[in-house]
C-alpha cells in the first residue's frame, strides 16, 4: 500500500515548471526513500508539447528529469517507450532522454541545474510559482502518501 503514485493534474496545459515541482517535492524524495536497485521508466511522451496530451513539457524537461532519475540506483535507469503520438515531437523527446542517459556529466548537470532552479525561486515556496491546479494536485497527493513516506511527513505540517 501506498507504492503507486498518482498526480492527476486537473488541467491540460502543465508544463516545464510543473513536471520539475512535482519531482523536486513529491516524486524524488519518495523515490530517495525507497532507494531502488534499478528505476524503470515507462517512457511516454504525450505529455510534450505539441502532443496530444495537451501538456507544454519540452524535450529539455525530459531530459532534465532524465538526469534527475540518474541520481538514483547508482544511475541504472532503463527507460522503454510506451507513447507520444507526433513523430516529429516524439523524436526529439526520445533523443533529449537517450542524450541524457549516455551523458557522463549528467550528475554534474543536475547539481547546476537543482542550484540554478533554486537560485530562481529565491525565499518563495515552489508551489506557489506554478498552475494554483497543479500546485493543488501535488499537495492533495503529498497529504494522501504522507501516511506511507516518511519525507513527505514534514511537506503537510
Amino acid at each position: 500500500e501506498g507504492r503507486n503514485v498518482n498526480v492527476g493534474w486537473n488541467d491540460k496545459r502543465m508544463g516545464d515548471d510543473e513536471y520539475l515541482v512535482v519531482f523536486e517535492k513529491l516524486l524524488m524524495p519518495i523515490a530517495t526513500e525507497f532507494d531502488p536497485d534499478l528505476v524503470l521508466v515507462s517512457a511516454g511522451f504525450d505529455a510534450a508539447k505539441g502532443d496530444m496530451g495537451d501538456c507544454n513539457v519540452t524535450p529539455e524537461c525530459f531530459s532534465r528529469l532524465t538526469r534527475q532519475l540518474k541520481t538514483l540506483a547508482g544511475g541504472k535507469v532503463v527507460c522503454a517507450l510506451e507513447g507520444g503520438y507526433v513523430r516529429s515531437i516524439l523524436c526529439k523527446c526520445v533523443e533529449s532522454v537517450v542524450l541524457a542517459l549516455l551523458d557522463g556529466a549528467s550528475d554534474d548537470k543536475f547539481k547546476d541545474e537543482t542550484k540554478s532552479f533554486y537560485k530562481n525561486l529565491g525565499d518563495k515556496d515552489m508551489l506557489d510559482c506554478i498552475d494554483s491546479s497543479a500546485a493543488k494536485s501535488i499537495r492533495e497527493t503529498i497529504t494522501v502518501h504522507s501516511q506511507y513516506w516518511q519525507c513527505l511527513k514534514k511537506s503537510c505540517k
